[in-house]
C-alpha cells in the first residue's frame, strides 16, 4: 500500500528585493516516511526552500501543507519538525545528555525526569553512542557531534526531519560513514525527511527521490536511477554526474536512429520527436564509452572518435581517461582490473552505442557547456 501524502508544496515562491526569485513557483508531494533530497548548485534555492518548510522564511506566494493542514503561516515551534543545520552547534556547556534533552525541557509539553532519561537512552542507542551521556561536546569527534545533533532533533519525535547540508563539513571518509548512519536512522524511525545537499553522490546514495534544482526551479523529480539514467534536461544530466555533451543538428534518419552533425562530427542517437535540421544537444556518460588502441579498433562502429590519451586518473576502482580528439576532449571511464591499460600519448579510438546517447532539443536558456568545453564535470 502506498504511503499517504505527508508534505505538499503548492506554487511555493520566494522573491527577494522585489525581483530576485530565489524559489519560483514549485510544487512537490512527499509521502510519509520518504527520504527526499533537494540537490543543485550553490544559489539554486534549495536552502531557501528548506527554510520555508521550517518556518524560518515566509513565502512570497504559495502554501506549505502537512497532513493536509496549511502550515504556511505557522511559526517554527508550531510545525512539529526537527532541523539539523550544517553547523550542528551543540551547546558547549551542556553534556551530551543535556544537549539531547534540551528540546524536551523547553517544549510546551512537560516531561518527567524519568521520561527524559528514557528518551535520551533511546536516542543514544539509536545513534550507537550508549555510555556517552556525560561527555562534553569538546570530547566528541566530528561524526559523534553530528549524531548528537541528529538525536537532539529527533528526541521530540517530530513529524518531519529537515537536514540542511549536515555532512558538508566532514572529511570524505567520515562523510561516507555518516551517510550510511543517517540513512539507517531514518529508515529505522520511518520519519519523513527532506535533505539539502550540493553533493550529487550523497543525493544518489541516500534518497528515495531526488529533486534537482536550478535557478529556483525544480528541473526534475525522480528516483536516483531515473534522474541519472533518464535526465530530462542537459542541466540535469550534466549536473548529476560527469557527461560528454555535443551540440549539433539532425541531418537525416538512419535505421532506428537519427544522425546529427555535431561539433564532433556525425553522431547517431535516438531521434524521437526530432526532424531534419532540428538543433539538439547530445549527452553520453563517460562509462558508456569504450576505448581501444587505434590499430586494434574494429572498423564500422556507428559512433567513433580518434584521439590521443591526455590525462589518466585512477579513482578508486575506476580509471578515467581524457582523450584529446581533433574536435576537443572527451572523457572515458572504465572499471579498473588493477592495471592502467593506456598511457598518456597513446593513440586510441573511442566508441559508443547510439542507444546510450540522450538527445535534447536545444533551447535558448540551455545550460550546456560551450562547444570547446564539451565535458561536463559535476562539482
Amino acid at each position: 500500500m502506498t504511503n499517504p501524502k505527508h508534505l505538499e508544496l503548492h506554487g511555493l515562491t520566494k522573491v527577494y528585493d522585489g525581483s530576485v526569485r530565489a524559489v519560483d513557483d514549485v510544487d512537490l508531494s512527499v509521502r510519509e516516511g520518504e527520504f527526499v533530497t533537494l540537490v543543485g548548485p550553490s544559489g539554486c534555492g534549495k536552502s531557501t526552500t528548506l527554510r520555508m518548510l521550517a518556518g524560518f522564511v515566509e513565502p512570497t506566494e504559495g502554501t506549505v501543507e502537512m497532513n493536509f493542514t496549511d502550515i504556511t503561516q505557522a511559526p517554527p515551534d508550531k510545525r512539529d519538525v526537527g532541523m539539523v543545520f550544517q553547523s550542528i552547534a551543540l551547546f558547549p556547556h551542556m553534556s551530551v545528555k543535556e544537549n539531547i534533552a534540551y528540546g524536551m525541557r523547553v517544549a510546551d509539553k512537560s516531561f518527567t525526569e524519568s521520561e527524559v532519561d528514557e528518551r535520551v537512552t533511546e536516542m543514544l542507542e539509536l545513534i550507537e553512542m550508549p555510555g556517552y551521556e556525560d561527555r562534553m561536546p569538546e570530547q566528541l569527534s566530528g561524526g559523534q557531534s553530528q549524531r548528537v545533533g541528529l538525536a537532539r532533533a529527533l528526541a521530540l519525535e517530530p513529524e518531519m526531519l529537515l537536514l540542511d547540508e549536515p555532512l558538508s563539513a566532514l572529511d570524505e571518509k567520515l562523510r561516507e560513514h555518516m551517510q550510511t548512519e543517517l540513512t539507517r536512522i531514518q529508515r529505522e524511525l520511518g520519519v519523513t525527511t527532506v535533505f539539502v545537499t550540493h553533493n550529487q553522490e550523497e543525493a544518489m546514495t541516500m534518497s528515495d527521490r531526488i529533486v534537482v534544482m536550478n535557478d529556483g526551479n525544480f528541473e526534475q523529480i525522480g528516483t536516483p536511477e531515473a534522474v541519472y539514467n533518464q535526465p530530462e534536461s542537459v542541466f540535469v544530466g550534466d549536473f548529476m554526474g560527469k557527461s560528454n555533451v555535443f551540440s549539433g543538428r539532425m541531418v537525416r534518419q538512419a535505421d532506428d536512429f537519427g544522425v546529427f552533425d555535431t561539433d564532433f562530427g556525425e553522431i547517431a542517437a535516438a531521434a524521437d520527436g526530432f526532424t531534419a535540421d532540428t538543433s539538439a544537444q547530445l549527452l553520453v556518460r563517460p562509462e558508456n564509452l569504450s576505448i581501444t588502441r587505434r590499430d586494434e579498433a574494429e572498423p564500422g562502429a556507428e559512433n567513433s572518435l580518434h584521439g590521443e590519451v591526455g590525462l589518466v586518473q585512477l579513482i578508486g576502482s575506476v580509471v578515467e581517461y581524457e582523450v584529446e580528439t581533433e574536435y576537443g576532449p572527451v572523457t572515458v571511464e572504465v572499471q579498473s582490473s588493477g592495471t592502467i591499460d593506456f598511457e598518456r600519448g597513446d593513440e586510441v579510438t573511442v566508441t559508443f552505442d547510439p542507444v546510450d546517447v540522450r538527445t535534447f532539443a536545444e533551447s535558448d536558456d540551455s545550460e550546456a557547456p560551450d562547444a570547446d568545453e564539451t565535458v561536463g564535470v559535476a562539482s
